[in-house]
């Protein structure tokens, strides 16, 4: 535990100034991550099934591509995030080895797209990356608590036998709440249904975000992604409650916030 608290101790203290100053410093940062993110992935499917070199190039490449490259249409955009839950759905459903491809495919989709839904967020407003992360952050730690104060009946014991239904509404209300309370305050959307449907889907999507994460892990029998972060895990252990909630303001961003 005091390992775990001194590292999240010291990613605050790196992250926060980033985050707050934005530009160059969080594309730099996301760029780390999206490189991490993409390694820890394209390794885990390795010890399961080896593939040539320019595979996993070009699947670095099709992570970059998605997040950093200008140019490309929002139809495009629009279609390659519409499209990844199936993908993510799709290969979580699949047996270890069937499908190479699916897997090379979803990280590229996963991965890309739900960082450059991240980029996206912080670069229209620091507020709305704000309501995002600590939305989901404080959904994940009171299911965390509500599931050990309140847990009786399992939520998915076969992806992640510790979270409980009564922590999964748990978090999702303390999450929900304080989505309401940050949106009204800082005034974030012009209309009160954007506010709902944001502040009610969040915390849905990130333990949505979280149990794909956990099911990739458990079918290729590993614990954590990576060992980057002390007591944490790996990148992916750190975002994959951030990253499908990030696709579902980027969508609405597209419809009703001008990004």
């Amino acid at each position: 535990m005091k390992e775990r608290i001194i590292t999240g101790a010291c990613l605050l203290a790196v992250a926060l100034p980033i985050v707050y100053f934005g530009g160059i410093w969080i594309t730099g940062l996301l760029f780390l991550a999206a490189i991490g993110a993409t390694w820890e992935m394209v390794n885990m499917r390795d010890k399961v099934q080896k593939v040539p070199v320019w595979v996993k190039a070009i699947t670095f490449i099709g992570v970059l591509v998605m997040i950093f490259v200008p140019g490309f249409s929002q139809a495009i955009q629009f279609s390659v995030l519409a499209f990844s839950p199936l993908v993510i759905a799709g290969y979580v459903r699949t047996r270890k080895g069937e499908s190479e491809l699916s897997f090379y495919v979803l990280t590229i989709f996963y991965i890309g797209m739900s960082f450059r839904a991240l980029l996206s967020i912080r670069n229209h407003s620091l507020a709305l990356f704000i309501f995002l992360i600590v939305t989901v952050i404080l959904t994940d730690s009171f299911a965390y608590f509500g599931g050990r104060l309140l847990g009786k009946k399992k939520l998915a014991p076969k992806i992640s036998p510790n979270k409980t239904v009564e922590g999964a509404i748990f978090g999702w209300g303390v999450g929900t709440c304080f989505a309401v309370g940050f949106g009204i305050w800082q005034g974030l959307f012009s209309e009160t249904w954007i506010l709902i449907v944001l502040a009610v889907g969040l915390p849905i999507f990130g333990q949505i975000g979280d149990l794909i994460a956990s099911a990739l892990k458990r079918q290729h029998d590993i614990k954590d992604y990576g060992k980057l972060f002390p007591g944490h895990g790996g990148v992916m252990d750190r975002v994959d409650s951030q990253l499908l909630a990030a696709v579902l303001i980027y969508l609405m961003g597209w419809c009703c916030l001008g990004f």
